[in-house]
């Protein structure tokens, strides 16, 4: 339902090109344009239900793997010590951003019992890292996001788990002898990863008064024998 043309060779070559062309570049994707190009999706049919955003989670594993590996050469993979600031808080605010400018809901608001629909988002995984090869290096992201939706109150003030999903993205630059920067990697990552959630969320018409919300599957219950 929504509009977007991706072209990521052309967008991966644009933005390198760009982070190259600046001296001090603040590595943070949502103060920096260079790193973090907006998916700029954008509802046919904008939503009316108001939304509240929990703060996004971090549930990372963030022991790294010693021996990681990207074929026959060791991965060597960032800390988070790269980021002007806390992951979680960076990633926060480039996702507000996306879904209020989307068009999803009416309104995000900022009070969690008045929303219709209650979105929370945890990082499952978002980590970049380098691969030295032969013939040079590779520059690797890799993002998963998970979101959760709950919809409106019932007359008990519960709210029913309606969306559950996790989508994730990779990205594996080709072997040069100038290493494609990972910040820009990440940023792309991310964006895919937003894309494929505004998409989600439009296509189940979450955010449109009067149209049925999904359901999830209800869990297998134990049997006895």
């Amino acid at each position: 339902m929504g509009m977007f043309a991706p072209r990521l060779p052309l967008l991966l070559a644009a933005l390198f090109a760009l982070v190259a062309c600046k001296s001090t570049p603040v590595p943070d994707l949502a103060l920096n344009e260079d790193l973090y190009a907006p998916s700029g999706y954008a509802c046919k049919l904008p939503g009316d239900r108001t939304a509240f955003i929990v703060p996004v989670a971090d549930s990372r594993d963030l022991v790294v793997v010693a021996d990681a590996s990207e074929g026959k050469y060791p991965v060597q993979y960032d800390t988070d010590a790269r980021w002007h600031r806390p992951l979680a808080e960076m990633v926060d605010d480039v996702l507000r951003t996306e879904i209020e400018e989307s068009e999803i809901f009416g309104e995000v608001i900022e009070s969690p019992m008045a929303a219709q629909i209650i979105v929370t988002p945890t990082i499952v995984a978002f980590r970049t890292g380098a691969v030295e090869e032969l013939a040079g290096g590779r520059a690797i992201a890799e993002v998963s996001i998970r979101f959760q939706v709950h919809g409106p109150a019932d007359a008990s003030g519960a709210r029913a788990m309606i969306l559950d999903q996790t989508v994730t993205d990779r990205k594996v630059t080709e072997a040069a002898f100038r290493t494609a920067s990972r910040y820009v990697l990440a940023g792309i990552s991310l964006r895919a990863c937003n894309l494929r959630m505004l998409q989600v969320l439009d296509s189940k018409n979450i955010g449109r008064a009067g149209m049925p919300l999904p359901e999830l599957p209800a869990a297998p219950t134990a049997t006895s024998r």
